[in-house]
């Protein structure tokens, strides 16, 4: 007995029908505007609320240089943008972070405060 395609189904692979509830997760990258940071933890500026407790990989970078680390969500703080928009300031303790990227973060500071050897004129 041949199976009778249905009008207008043009999929070429063999799709199966999921009975009940199957949960999937969902990943995304964007960057994040950085209000500040330490070796501990960071702040920064979502468009989106991240789950407090919650543990995010965050990549760091700096000077075109790149370094992931862990962190775990400690706060979640609505704010409204100049646009009238909401936005959310998002406390990040870092919770595994390699030697590597805590120098960068430490070179980071150093720039900031105007020390580092590549401290920017404005």
């Amino acid at each position: 007995m041949m199976q009778k395609e249905r009008l207008g189904d043009r999929r070429s692979d063999l799709r199966f029908e999921i009975i009940g509830q199957l949960w999937g997760s969902l990943e995304t990258v964007e960057p994040l505007p950085l209000r500040n940071v330490s070796r501990g933890g960071a702040l920064v500026e979502s468009r989106l609320p991240l789950l407090a407790g919650s543990v995010q990989a965050v990549r760091l970078v700096f000077q075109g240089q790149a370094s992931d680390v862990q962190a775990r969500v400690r706060h979640v703080t609505p704010i409204v943008d100049p646009e009238g928009g909401e936005r959310f300031l998002v406390g990040l303790e870092f919770v595994a972070a390699e030697q590597e990227a805590l120098a960068r973060i430490d070179r980071l500071v150093a720039v900031s405060r105007g020390r580092g050897p590549n401290s920017v004129e404005a």
